[in-house]
């Protein structure tokens, strides 16, 4: 997730156009585009995947946590219990392992949408565009939707510890997802 304080960064509602081209590729599988945030135990960036032509998060974990053995068991704890987590509203882990420099990283689904902590401050703020598209009933059904993906985690054994509305996401398409199992 972000540090407290920081700003969710936007991505746009529409993921890139389907490229059904070859998976050939020069360089290693998945090529950084760009930061996509930034927390205590690492980063987050938009990624290509080369080898299926997708868009990718690849959260890696810190320099210098990379040496850190208890910080180490903690990234890989959370890339194995999200990928575990087998639910809609829980982000898709696709790959685990080790980059060149030697730091461990996952891949995640690429989300699109907003959190649930900027679109209520954009309707605390009477943004018309807000109200709009997030009358009650959608967000109510958002609501909904965590708490049953919460409700899953738990049967699983698993508690979040830190859900706030920072950590709910609302995708353009009805998505809802629960984000930041790492604590």
């Amino acid at each position: 997730g972000n540090a407290p304080g920081e700003a969710t960064p936007r991505m746009p509602t529409l993921p890139p156009p389907v490229d059904p081209g070859d998976a050939a590729s020069d360089g290693g599988r998945y090529e950084v585009r760009r930061l996509l945030g930034k927390g205590a135990m690492g980063e987050v960036l938009l990624c290509r995947d080369a080898r299926i032509g997708r868009e990718v998060a690849m959260k890696v974990i810190a320099d210098d946590h990379k040496g850190d053995r208890q910080a180490r068991t903690r990234f890989l704890r959370e890339a194995r219990v999200q990928g575990q987590l087998e639910h809609p509203a829980i982000v898709p882990v696709h790959d685990l392992g080790v980059d060149e420099r030697g730091a461990e990283y996952f891949t995640m689904k690429c989300l699109r949408g907003e959190t649930l902590a900027d679109i209520l401050k954009r309707l605390a703020a009477g943004d018309a565009a807000a109200i709009e598209q997030y009358p009650l009933r959608r967000l109510l059904s958002a609501f909904s939707a965590a708490c049953l993906a919460v409700d899953f985690a738990h049967a699983r054994g698993v508690l979040h510890r830190d859900l706030k509305p920072s950590n709910i996401m609302l995708g353009a398409y009805g998505e809802v997802y629960v984000l930041d199992w790492g604590i």
